[in-house]
């Protein structure tokens, strides 16, 4: 805050670096600590039968403070990271009961038919690759999409069978079964590894992860909306940040708001993230379903806040497994 600023407000403003400053000094983080500890040590105390329920703490990973992490820096000093994931998803005709949604499976089919195609062109025509959250089934019935996929380089990235079968509706023993069929029906069609996973609706049902893990999944965006970077999990995979605020379906499709207003969105976070990563780098996922952004009213605003992005230097499109590599490369031995 500049000296006139303060004066402007009487002299005694407080900015939001000082807050943040107050916040994370070693006096405030001692007192946090005696705290927490405080509160599990009446939490063990609670009486076994009381119906209460005091909290748990996040199985599946450590919580750890941004402020307070090693440095993470990214291949040529880029500050961001812009991980695209267009989600390209098939859905049944008949759900479960038999019934058939007319009104949106056309949509969805648009997307498969028109909407991919135009923004591939988008992607090509400014040198970049994605990571494509992938139902299995696409490569049944649309081979000629992983065809495009695999030539432009992009990544493939499992997620679930269809779109129609949610894991955390599943029992585990199923869900562990569609992450078992859909990796090996990804790599039977192309040849190439499954690094990575995003579940349908970003679901997972107990012992996911596992299964996960057990069929060579090295990093998951399920967990991904926890932070800005890659983070290690407790199994020994990865969580790569992924989004549902920057995400058409959310934004476009729930909420209503006109796709001038997500490209702005996007332009704003990548505008925080791009300053904040001059210290500690940062990821901007983007995630994208074909019907929605490839729409031909929609595509150029897209286009224009990919533009405004590639305008930085310090600027890194990358894949899923990229970003991964980048992060462990950056600090080995990185929690």
């Amino acid at each position: 805050m500049s000296k006139d600023d303060k004066q402007a407000s009487g002299g005694d403003a407080v900015s939001r670096r000082d807050i943040l400053q107050a916040s994370t000094g070693t006096a405030a983080i001692a007192g946090a600590a005696a705290l927490m500890a405080s509160a599990s040590s009446a939490a063990t105390q609670q009486p076994a039968n009381n119906a209460i329920r005091t909290g748990e703490p996040q199985p599946f990973y450590d919580y750890s403070p941004i402020t307070r992490r090693p440095k993470l820096k990214w291949p040529n000093g880029a500050r961001v990271a812009v991980f695209i994931v267009p989600n390209v998803e098939h859905w049944d005709v008949h759900d479960d009961k038999g019934h058939m949604d007319v009104r949106n499976l056309p949509r969805n089919d648009y997307g498969l038919r028109v909407a991919v195609w135009r923004l591939m062109e988008i992607f090509g025509e400014r040198r970049i690759q994605t990571t494509i959250a992938l139902n299995a089934s696409v490569c049944r019935f649309y081979p000629e999409l992983i065809y495009a996929f695999r030539t432009r380089g992009d990544a493939l990235m499992g997620h679930g069978v269809t779109n129609s079968e949610h894991l955390d509706t599943a029992p585990p023993a199923k869900a562990a079964a569609i992450v078992r069929q859909a990796v090996d029906m990804i790599r039977n069609a192309t040849g190439q590894k499954v690094r990575g996973w995003l579940g349908p609706g970003l679901g997972e049902a107990d012992g996911t992860l596992d299964a996960l893990k057990a069929a060579g999944i090295e990093y998951v965006c399920d967990w991904g909306p926890a932070d800005d970077q890659p983070f290690r999990l407790k199994n020994g995979m990865y969580a790569v940040p992924y989004t549902l605020d920057i995400n058409d379906l959310g934004l476009i499709d729930r909420q209503g708001t006109p796709a001038s207003q997500f490209a702005a969105y996007i332009v704003d976070a990548f505008d925080t993230l791009y300053r904040e990563g001059e210290d500690q780098a940062r990821v901007l996922p983007i995630a994208l379903h074909p019907f929605l952004t490839g729409a031909p009213h929609r595509a150029p605003h897209l286009t224009k806040a990919l533009d405004y992005i590639r305008g930085h230097d310090r600027v890194w499109f990358a894949r899923g497994g990229d970003i991964l590599d980048a992060y462990r490369a950056s600090v080995p031995d990185r929690t």
